[in-house]
């Protein structure tokens, strides 16, 4: 029997073009692997079963995966209760499928309650719809999924009344006892859903709970009755018909191509790493669409354009770089740095030109680099967010920074790997700990401290509002030093005058560098490989064993070299690694968790944590574990020297 189910409802929201190749094995998705990773990383296992707590002794439907007709007949037969809690009711109606989480029925009237690790806050009044009376993107997705569950189970029992709820994570709430998500493990083998192992009572549950029901009835309504529409005209009476027809048939439905939904297609397969046996659903859209051929596949695309809005020249039918001007990027001249449509433009040049080198803005870059003072300092945070506290009187979501690395580059190019800080104990809030380690190691003296990205600063400002508002015993100290290299929120009621603010590296490398290896990306990830191929320079120091390239490694030893070349190509050192978990890589990792709401990278990291954190496990195992970040985290901040080191280089 094939079934529209919730799941594929979604994905057939998103881009109707996509069931035709959800029904079809020979596609691949790339975010298949996600749903454990991301409920892992996020503590989404936790929620759910936190929420069975707050409704329990409720029924679970046990049937087969795909055993459509078998799960509503278990949730019919329930139903024949005058009150009955039920977990995973299913509701099967022409055609159509769907299982809630929780399912709370008293007489004619039935709750519908989702659950979801996503966080909001109780106090807040405009949570799912924005300024302009229409529903925020961000929960465009989950709404119309409700909405979808609803519709379905309406048209199983038209004579009950429904009601439909989230029940998600409340920022407006903390934790009433110590270690809450140290309540719920997970086990090493068997089903993640159902053999959780549960350490506190309902009634505890109920007392401490930091989930918060919010009815969205009146939105739901809104969106069966068409007042709100998903994407351009697809309103949901059209939708469910629509979507339906087109995986009970494996009907391509044409749906017309858009820059921003082609341009993160969980259905695209790099051309030039195709992998065996599957096809790109990107591809088949575009052959059919746009007409291209197999060699179009291999030309430099607008996809490709850093932090781009291409909409109207994809309606123009103009997707290749080599079919576009200056004028389409508008270009903005900046005196010594690029703007961002400059550095688009000159994306598209590099991409154009036959073995390109990098682009330097040669008197900016000096200027800023004139500024720094030695010795300089790189540092690199790892972190987490879940959805239920680690102590007592926390929200759900704050941030745990639970690692760093620090490496030091001396005036006379001396490098030391100088301190490092790492926290793995399950069910322990490490940040003010971290904070302090982290001043004893950085306040010796005034040379800048170099970041890569905004993560770093925004993790410190974080953990100041935690400060703030507890009673430890060093917290005016660690607030000081917070606030002499962090730079304030916009927002900030007490904003501060930084005296030693964090460099930025990568708005370094934006304004005043571009390697076309990057292919457009300004990742860590993607920045280091492309350098390493740049320099001669790093190719020949670091091809050298520790021993001999006046440096100190914590978890190297000396005889380890950090690149090794193949074809006259470095391989990223990154992939020299062993994996922290022996099925996914670093980069896998990283991509699986970059669309969660709490990750901005370091996706191997996080869930390694979250694995610490929530998964019972071998003392080996977790010492492994632990030496892989260590590892993880040491390299993180030493591609920071690396990218300093080139830029020296060059001016």
């Amino acid at each position: 029997m094939k079934v529209l189910s919730k799941s594929r409802f979604k994905i057939g929201l998103s881009c109707p073009n996509k069931l035709y190749f959800t029904g079809d094995d020979s596609y691949k998705n790339k975010d298949d692997d996600n749903t454990f990773l991301a409920a892992l990383a996020e503590g989404g296992f936790q929620v759910e079963a936190l929420s069975r707590l707050l409704y329990p002794e409720g029924h679970f439907i046990d049937a087969p995966y795909g055993a459509y007709q078998q799960a509503h007949e278990q949730t019919l037969e329930l139903l024949k209760r005058d009150e009955v809690i039920i977990y995973e009711a299913a509701f099967l109606n022409d055609g159509l499928f769907v299982m809630t989480d929780i399912l709370v029925k008293k007489g004619n009237q039935i709750r519908l309650i989702e659950v979801k690790a996503k966080s909001f806050d109780s106090t807040v009044t405009d949570t799912f719809i924005g300024t302009r009376g229409n529903i925020r993107s961000s929960w465009r997705p989950y709404l119309f999924d409700i909405a979808f569950q609803t519709y379905v189970a309406k048209q199983c029992f038209p004579h009950f009344t429904f009601d439909s709820f989230f029940l998600m994570a409340d920022k407006s709430k903390v934790a009433t006892i110590d270690g809450l998500n140290q309540m719920f493990r997970l086990p090493n083998v068997g089903d993640s859903r159902q053999d959780v192992e549960v350490r506190i009572t309902p009634d505890q549950a109920q007392n401490t709970s930091v989930l918060s029901e919010v009815n969205v009835s009146g939105i739901v309504d809104s969106i069966i009755n068409d007042e709100f529409s998903y994407s351009d005209d697809l309103v949901f009476s059209k939708a469910v018909p629509l979507l339906k027809t087109s995986y009970q048939n494996h009907t391509y439905l044409n749906w017309p191509t858009s820059y921003s939904r082609c341009k993160s297609c969980e259905y695209k397969i790099d051309h030039s790493t195709k992998e065996a046996g599957f096809n790109s659903g990107f591809e088949f859209c575009f052959s059919k669409q746009h007409q291209w051929s197999d060699t179009d596949f291999e030309r430099p695309n607008i996809f490709e354009v850093w932090n781009f809005r291409g909409q109207k020249l994809l309606e123009q039918n103009r997707l290749f770089l080599d079919q576009l001007t200056q004028d389409d990027f508008k270009v903005i001249d900046e005196p010594d740095a690029m703007s961002s449509r400059e550095r688009r433009w000159i994306q598209v040049q590099k991409t154009l030109e036959p073995q390109s080198q990098p682009f330097v803005e040669l008197d900016g870059l000096k200027k800023e680099m004139e500024s720094w003072v030695f010795p300089l300092h790189f540092i690199d945070f790892e972190t987490s967010a879940v959805a239920l506290p680690f102590n007592k009187g926390r929200h759900p979501y704050e941030q745990v920074a639970f690692q760093f690395s620090h490496h030091i580059y001396y005036a006379d190019g001396t490098i030391k790997h100088a301190s490092e800080y790492i926290n793995t104990t399950p069910g322990e809030f490490p940040n003010f700990k971290f904070v302090s380690a982290l001043k004893n190691t950085l306040e010796n003296d005034k040379g800048t401290i170099f970041r890569f990205a905004s993560h770093e600063n925004s993790i410190l400002n974080s953990i100041k509002d935690q400060l703030e508002v507890s009673s430890y015993s060093q917290k005016q100290d660690l607030i000081e030093f917070i606030k002499s290299i962090t730079t304030p929120r916009r927002n900030d009621p007490k904003p501060w005058v930084t005296p030693r603010p964090m460099v930025d590296l990568r708005i370094v490398i934006l304004d005043y560098y571009y390697n076309p290896l990057t292919k457009g990306s300004n990742s860590i990830k993607a920045v280091l490989p492309a350098i390493l191929n740049s320099c001669d320079f790093l190719k020949h120091k670091y091809s050298q064993p520790i021993s001999q390239i006046n440096m100190t490694s914590k978890n190297f030893k000396d005889h380890h070299v950090w690149i090794q070349q193949e074809d006259q190509k470095v391989k990223n050192p990154y992939k020299l690694l062993p994996p922290i978990f022996n099925e996914y890589n670093e980069e896998q990792l990283d991509e699986f968790m970059s669309g969660l709401e709490t990750i901005s990278d370091g996706g191997a990291a996080l869930t390694a944590y979250s694995k610490l954190q929530f998964v019972d496990m071998t003392f080996q195992e977790r010492e492994i574990i632990k030496k892989s970040l260590l590892k993880y985290c040491e390299l993180d901040t030493l591609a920071m020297v690396m990218i300093y080191e080139h830029l020296k280089t060059l001016t």
